[in-house]
């Protein structure tokens, strides 16, 4: 009677734990530093996004290219279709497939095919609950997702004035959304604080 107890029991939590999971809400996290040295009275100032020689008609970075520009327009810079602009934006982006160690919850193991069961009630054969350590260390493979921006200005020479990198990781390959959320990261707080490192966190539908 206490073992059968002790399973409902622990169905019970653990049915109560995906319910609890499937209600919450995803989280989006990354890791954004920034440096700046950003030059007063640049409200409405023009920039030029600028491609490298290997970005240069990419479908991939046109669709990164226009995150970026969706963000960039909250800070104040409006897009020149010239080089002549007041700024220069550069852009890298890479995603690529990174091991990583992490602890998970594994709990109490469920076996339908189980074993031989006695009792007063008579034998029968049933689903079993197995014991192992609560918490166990496992290898993933996660896209560690970067994007970084740079803004040089051309009434200074070329020097760079604004340069930031953000970080995420998933363990789908979804680098599109990723970068759009990246995008929103580097440009938050903007230009923030000199060598500033910050966690930014979104609350995803």
């Amino acid at each position: 009677m206490k073992l059968l107890r002790k399973r409902i029991r622990y169905f019970f939590l653990l049915s109560m734990g995906s319910l609890l999971l499937g209600g919450c809400a995803q989280t989006w996290s990354a890791r954004v530093q920034q440096f700046e040295d950003w030059p007063a009275h640049t409200e409405g100032a023009t920039y030029y996004l600028a491609p490298q020689a290997e970005q240069k008609n990419n479908l991939e970075f046109q669709a990164v290219a226009d995150a970026v520009r969706a963000a960039i327009s909250s800070v104040g810079l409006v897009e020149s279709t010239t080089e002549h602009a007041r700024f220069t934006l550069l852009v890298e982006f890479s995603n690529p497939l990174q091991r990583r160690w992490v602890e998970r919850y594994q709990g109490p193991l469920f076996s339908p095919f189980g074993g031989f069961w006695g009792g007063s009630g008579g034998a029968f054969w049933g689903g079993s609950v197995y014991y192992g350590p609560d918490w166990v260390v496992i290898p993933i493979d996660v896209y560690e997702n970067r994007l970084t921006v740079r803004l040089l200005d051309n009434e200074q020479a070329g020097k760079e004035v604004y340069r930031a990198t953000a970080v995420s990781e998933s363990e789908q390959e979804d680098l599109l959304e990723q970068l759009s959320l990246l995008a929103q990261a580097v440009f938050e707080n903007f230009p923030g604080v000199n060598g500033q490192v910050h966690i930014i966190e979104r609350r995803l539908n």
